[in-house]
C-alpha cells in the first residue's frame, strides 16, 4: 500500500532493502511486479499454499498414498552407522518448506540470471538481511541467487525450515536487524531514506503460552529504527491484530499502509524534487522483465552424497519422458512426486543460467528418516475406544521400497496388517505392492447402545478376516492422480452370530467360514485433504471383482432346524462405483455429494445374517461403518448423499449428512429359517448426521448425531477424538 501510494504520486523509488516480510516485497519489487500485481498474488490462492505449506492442489501427487490409519502421532528416526542406537528426528519447521522454497525459484530464477546474479542490476538495485545465527550477525545480500537470499530472509525460526547458502546456516534477518537502513545508506547513500515499520520498536514480550514469542524474545536484540531527520522519514505502521502469516488481512494492510504514507506525502514532496511518470514507470518494468526468460531446464544435479540409483530415480522422475529439456511445469510435478514418496527431508532447488541459455537445477538434498513410528486411535463416549501403533521402514534406491505393519486393538476393531511396496519403474511409474490383513470387527462385544434398555438385533455377530492381496499398479492419468491396479486376493472369512437376543453363555453361536480366491480391477483417485471429515478433493473409486468362494456352515443352539452346509461352492461377479466429491461454493461453503451404485449376482448363504455380512454395504459416515445394520445391505444397490459444509474457520466446520439406500432386493428371512430375496425395489432407507469437526493437529475432534431410518435404536450421539478407520475389508469393492 504505501508502495503504490509513492507511485501514484510520482515519487521515484531508485533503491529498496528489507528483511522477513519487506524482503519478499521488496524482492518483487526489484524484479518489475507492480504494486497490485503484488497484491494479487498474495491473495491467490497458490500463495496461500506456499505460506502453509499445502501442495498446489493442481500439482498435488496422491500416488504414494497407503490405505489411511488411525495415526495422530509421529516420530521418525535413523538407525547409526553401527546398527546400535536409534535417533529421533525432530522437525526443524512447523510448515512444510517445500511449496515456498519451490516458490522462491519459479518466481526468482529467471530475473536473477537477467542481473547476472547481481542484485545492483535488477529493475530496482536491492539488499535484504539474512542471520547468521553461528557467528551471530546479520548478513546483507548484495548477489548469488536471489531467491536463495530472500528465502533465507523470511525464515523465521520453527515456522519455516533454514537453509544453506555457501554452508552457512540462514535465519530470518528480522533477528539482528529488523529495517535495514544502515545496509541502504552504506551500499547505495540515497538522497532520501522513506522507511515504512511494521514492527514493534522493543524485543516481543513472550506470552506465557505462546512459543513463537517466547522464542522471538530469546533470540532477536534491539533494532534501530531512528532515521535521522536530516536523512529521511518513517511511517510508523501498528498492529495490533495481525500476526506473522495474516495473509487474508492484506486489504486491510494495503489500505493502512496507503492511507497513512498518504498523509506525509506533503512532506516527502517537498524533500523529493525528482519524479517519475507512469509511462517512464512502466517502460522500466517493460525493459527488464522482457528480459527474462521461461524456465527450461536441462540438467538436474545433486549436490548431497545420495547414491547413484537414488539420484537417477530423481532425475527420471523430473524428466518423466526421455527429453532433453524440460519447463516448470513438468519440474514442479516431479518436484511435488518426489516430496509425496516421503524419500527426502531437505529438499531445495535452485536454478542456474548455463551457457546453452537454459537453466540447470541444483538440488540440496538430504535423506528422510527411514523409521517411522506412529500412535493414534481414538477416544469416544461410547464403546468405539480404539488403540492404533504402526511402523514403517523405508529405503531410498533406483526402486524405492517401504514396509510397514500395523497393530489396532480395541473392543469394536482389533487387528494387525502388514504392507511391502516397491516402486519398480519411473518411465512409465509401476509399482506393486503385498498385503496380509487379519483383523476382526466385533458388533456386539462393542455395542454402541448400553445407554438403551435393549440392543440392536442384527448385532449380535462377530466378523473376523484373514487374507493376502498382491497387487500391480500403473496411473491412468499421472497429473489427475487416477490409478490402475490389478489385484489378487486370497483369503477366509470368520462369522459368528446368534439369531435372538436373550441368549445365554450356555447358548452356541452359528458359526459360517467362507474360503476365497477373488481377481479385482480397480480405477481409483483419492485427493481428498483430511482422512476424515474431508472439506476438499475427491474420491473414485471403481471395481470390477470375480469372486470364488466355498461356504461352510455350522448352525449354533439359537436357529431351529438348519442343516449344516459344507463346501458349498459359489461364484460371483459384481461392479462397483463409488464416487465423493467436494465443490467449494464460496469461502464459507462447501458442498460434498456421494453416489455408490454396486451391481452382484452374489447368491445367498446358509442363512440371512451370514449372507449379510458377506453382501456390500452402504456406509457413507465415519459412524456407519461402526454399526451391521441389514437394511443398508444388499446384493445390488444404489445409494446417495449430499454433504452441505459450512466452514466456520480453516480447521473447524460444520458438517449435514443427509443420504439415501435403494436396493434391488433385500434379503429376507422364512418362516424355517432359510432366506429368499424380495420384489425388486422396495422402499429405500434414509439415514443422516450432523456433525461439528475440529481438525486438530492430532487429528479431527468430532461431536455428532446419526440417525438410522430402519434401526431398532435410531439416534446415536457421540463425541470422539481420532479416527474411526479401520482397514477395509477383503470383498466389499
Amino acid at each position: 500500500g504505501a508502495i503504490k501510494a509513492l507511485e501514484d504520486n510520482g515519487i521515484p523509488i531508485d533503491y529498496v532493502a528489507g528483511t522477513s516480510m519487506g524482503a519478499i516485497v521488496g524482492a518483487l519489487y526489484s524484479i518489475g511486479l507492480t504494486p497490485d500485481e503484488m497484491i494479487k498474488l498474495f491473495k491467490s490462492k497458490e500463495f496461500e499454499s506456499w505460506y502453509n505449506g499445502e501442495q498446489e492442489p493442481k500439482f498435488a501427487s496422491y500416488i504414494y498414498r497407503r490405505d489411511p490409519t488411525p495415526e495422530m502421532i509421529k516420530l521418525t528416526g535413523s538407525i547409526n552407522s553401527e546398527g546400535k542406537k536409534l535417533s529421533i528426528n525432530v522437525p526443524s519447521s512447523i510448515i512444510a518448506p517445500y511449496p515456498m522454497d519451490l516458490a522462491v525459484m519459479q518466481i526468482f530464477a529467471s530475473p536473477a540470471a537477467t542481473a547476472k546474479y547481481n542484485f545492483d542490476s535488477l529493475m530496482v538495485p536491492y539488499r535484504c538481511v539474512g542471520a547468521d545465527v553461528s557467528r551471530k550477525s546479520p548478513v546483507a545480500f548484495s548477489k548469488g541467487d536471489l531467491g536463495s537470499a530472500v528465502r533465507a530472509s523470511m525464515t523465521f525460526p520453527l515456522v519455516f525450515q533454514p537453509i544453506m547458502i555457501d554452508s552457512v546456516l540462514y535465519f530470518d534477518g528480522g533477528l539482528y536487524n529488523n529495517f535495514p537502513w544502515d545496509v541502504m545508506v552504506k551500499d547505495f547513500n540515497p538522497d532520501y531514506l522513506i522507511g515504512i515499520k511494521c514492527a514493534s520498536q522493543f524485543i516481543t514480550v513472550p506470552k506465557p503460552d505462546d512459543v513463537l514469542s517466547q522464542l522471538e524474545a530469546m533470540l532477536t536484540v534491539e533494532t534501530n529504527y531512528n532515521i535521522p531527520e536530516d536523512r529521511g522519514i518513517l511511517l510508523d505502521l501498528k498492529f495490533e491484530d495481525v500476526d506473522l502469516l495474516d495473509f487474508d488481512k492484506i486489504d486491510q494492510l494495503v489500505q493502512a499502509g496507503y492511507f497513512n504514507m498518504m498523509k506525509l506525502m506533503p512532506e516527502i514532496k517537498q524533500k523529493v524534487q525528482r519524479r517519475r511518470s507512469a509511462e517512464e514507470l512502466l517502460q522500466k518494468r517493460l525493459d527488464f522483465r522482457t528480459k527474462c526468460i521461461p524456465l527450461i531446464f536441462e540438467k538436474v544435479i545433486i549436490k548431497d552424497s545420495l547414491k547413484y540409483s537414488a539420484k537417477d530415480f530423481i532425475d527420471k522422475t523430473f524428466r518423466e519422458n526421455r527429453t532433453r529439456h524440460f519447463d516448470f511445469e513438468q519440474f514442479k510435478r516431479g518436484y511435488y512426486r518426489i516430496i509425496a514418496s516421503g524419500n527426502v527431508k531437505k529438499f531445495f532447488p535452485t536454478a542456474k543460467l548455463s551457457k546453452d541459455s537454459v537453466f540447470n537445477v541444483n538440488l540440496q538434498v538430504s535423506e528422510a528418516p527411514p523409521i517411522k513410528i506412529a500412535v493414534g486411535g481414538n477416544i469416544s463416549s461410547s464403546s468405539l475406544n480404539q488403540g492404533y501403533l504402526g511402523i514403517e521402514y523405508r529405503k531410498f534406491t533406483g526402486m524405492p521400497w517401504r514396509v510397514a505393519a500395523d497393530v489396532n486393538f480395541g473392543r469394536f476393531y482389533a487387528g494387525f496388517n502388514g504392507y511391502f511396496r516397491q516402486d519398480f519403474s519411473v518411465r512409465p511409474f509401476v509399482f506393486y505392492e503385498l498385503q496380509f490383513v487379519t483383523h476382526r470387527f466385533d458388533y456386539f462385544g462393542a455395542n454402541q447402545t448400553n445407554f438403551f434398555s435393549h440392543r440392536v438385533p442384527s448385532s449380535n455377530a462377530q466378523e473376523g478376516e484373514t487374507f493376502v492381496t498382491a497387487s500391480i499398479a500403473t496411473p491412468v492419468n499421472l497429473y489427475e492422480n487416477l490409478l490402475a491396479k490389478l489385484t489378487f486376493t486370497v483369503g477366509e472369512n470368520d462369522y459368528e452370530y446368534y439369531h435372538i437376543d436373550n441368549f445365554t453363555s450356555y447358548d452356541i453361536p452359528d458359526k459360517t467360514e467362507l474360503m476365497y480366491l477373488s481377481p479385482s480391477f480397480y480405477i481409483e483417485k483419492n485427493t481428498t485433504n483430511y482422512r476424515l471429515y474431508p472439506t476438499d478433493g475427491s474420491t473414485y473409486k471403481i471395481s470390477l471383482r470375480y469372486t470364488h468362494l466355498r461356504e461352510d456352515y455350522q448352525p449354533g443352539s439359537t436357529i431351529i432346524d438348519a442343516q449344516p452346509i459344507s463346501k458349498k461352492i459359489h461364484n460371483s461377479m459384481s461392479i462397483r462405483a463409488y464416487f465423493e466429491s467436494y465443490i467449494p461454493l464460496s469461502k464459507k461453503f462447501t458442498l460434498g455429494w456421494i453416489a455408490d451404485v454396486t451391481l452382484s449376482n452374489r447368491t445367498a448363504l446358509g442363512d440371512r445374517t451370514s449372507s449379510l455380512l458377506y453382501l456390500p454395504a452402504f456406509q457413507p459416515t465415519p459412524h456407519s461403518k461402526t454399526l451391521f445394520l441389514s437394511e443398508y445391505r444388499a446384493q445390488s444397490f444404489a445409494g446417495a448423499a449430499l454433504m452441505p459444509i459450512y466452514n466456520i474457520t480453516k480447521s473447524l466446520s460444520l458438517h449435514l449428512t443427509g443420504a439415501y439406500f435403494q436396493p434391488y432386493k433385500y434379503i429376507l428371512q422364512t418362516s424355517d429359517g432359510s432366506t429368499k430375496f424380495s420384489d425388486p425395489f422396495p422402499k429405500g432407507k434414509f439415514l443422516g448426521e450432523i456433525a461439528g469437526v475440529w481438525q486438530s493437529p492430532i487429528g479431527p475432534v468430532t461431536l455428532s448425531v446419526t440417525y438410522y431410518d430402519k434401526s431398532d435404536i435410531k439416534w446415536f450421539p457421540q463425541f470422539n477424538i481420532g479416527f474411526l478407520i479401520y482397514k477395509p475389508k477383503a470383498l466389499a469393492y
